[in-house]
């Protein structure tokens, strides 16, 4: 392709490297068109197994693949890995951290954000399950209660360390649900030598 040829092409800018970032990439990938894909990460996660990095079954690594590896073959596509600041559509530019892209296109898919039903106060309590650090600090807090169980003496107290409350009767909560199970029935049984396990109250609301 003649430097001339591709510098006249119209530009399409994405903005996210989830599942709609990537197919739009992808569905491009023909185009005569010139992509540039901006995601914060360089990798792309796959969502739908986050629960099993909250429950030990998978490290991060196992959910997440680099993007310029899934769109290697997309010729007419560059990646960038930057923070998106500002959007000015009127002069189709975006705004990164560290600098600014023009476009003819703009394709926006940088997916959707966890709320508390006006109640932020609460996310210190019940973090989301969007990112990897969401899925490890839920591990962390999952592993830190049994542990605690374990030490603590008092049964009453031993048994509200065990109880888990998942809030979210979708697909990611159920499988949360079931894995917790899993996990607290079957792969930690017999692990801890005072902890019993009907005392695992998992909670789906």
């Amino acid at each position: 392709m003649h430097q001339q040829e591709k510098n006249t092409r119209p530009k399409v800018l994405i903005l996210g490297g989830g599942f709609g970032g990537l197919y739009a990439a992808q569905a491009l990938r023909s185009a005569p068109v010139e992509v540039t894909l901006v995601d914060r990460r360089n990798f792309h996660l796959f969502q739908p197994l986050l629960y099993q990095v909250a429950t030990g079954g998978l490290s991060p690594g196992d959910i997440a693949s680099p993007l310029r590896a899934i769109l290697k073959r997309s010729r007419n596509t560059q990646v960038l890995s930057a923070e998106i600041e500002d959007v000015d559509p009127k002069a189709q530019k975006v705004y990164l951290s560290d600098g600014e892209l023009d476009y003819d296109y703009l394709i926006v898919a940088t997916g959707a954000s966890h709320h508390y039903f006006g109640h932020p106060e609460w996310e210190p309590l019940a973090p989301p399950l969007k990112t990897v650090e969401d899925a490890l600090e839920i591990r962390r807090r999952i592993f830190l209660a049994f542990e605690t169980a374990e030490r603590e003496r008092d049964p009453r107290r031993r048994r509200a360390w065990l109880n888990f409350v998942v809030v979210g009767g979708g697909p990611t909560g159920v499988e949360l649900a079931g894995a917790l199970a899993e996990l607290a029935f079957g792969t930690l049984k017999g692990e801890f030598k005072h902890i019993d396990t009907c005392d695992v109250k998992i909670y789906l609301l």
